[in-house]
């Protein structure tokens, strides 16, 4: 990942973060046609830019960056996975959100999976994992696949109209 680097972010960042996610994932908001980003500064924000900012504010939000300082991707990596992944027996680090704009994807992906694997060993934790949406072919799971994941658990999340999506949870060795 020559070309790409990777920070903590915070709340100066939350609001590409959350751009970025509003671009791959408008059925997060109930609300047609909202933009996340200007949900910020509401009385009572949809659920996702609670998450994120929340997260940022604990310190868990990754921001990667490329030459020209422009952010090109953001994940959020805690040591806690989500209620469909099933507990492990050993400590692991879960990777979150990953985003990122869709020019940047493939180096921006790789330099937040690589970060991610950094923490991992840093921590001395060596079980990564992560989830994605299975659609599309499973375009995202192979793309996870070639980043050195295996698929785990299939599971269904459930959107914010109260539908169904596919996913799939990853898992990697550090």
């Amino acid at each position: 990942m020559w070309d790409m680097k990777v920070t903590e972010g915070g709340l100066d960042e939350a609001g590409a973060f959350v751009s970025m996610l509003h671009d791959h994932s408008s059925w997060l908001v109930p609300v047609p046609y909202v933009n996340l980003y200007e949900t910020r500064e509401w009385e009572e924000p949809p659920q996702i830019v609670k998450q994120v900012l929340r997260h940022a504010r604990a310190g868990q939000m990754r921001i990667c960056w490329d030459l020209l300082t422009r952010v090109t991707g953001g994940s959020v990596l805690t040591g806690e996975a989500p209620e469909f992944a099933l507990p492990t027996e050993e400590p692991e680090l879960y990777l979150h959100f990953l985003v990122t704009r869709v020019r940047f994807r493939q180096l921006s992906m790789a330099a937040l999976v690589a970060d991610a694997r950094a923490e991992a060993a840093r921590c001395g934790v060596r079980l990564l994992r992560t989830h994605c949406w299975t659609g599309e072919g499973g375009r995202f799971v192979r793309e996870y696949e070639e980043l050195g994941f295996t698929a785990t658990l299939e599971f269904e999340g459930m959107r914010s109209d109260g539908s169904f999506w596919q996913g799939q949870v990853l898992q990697t060795r550090v």
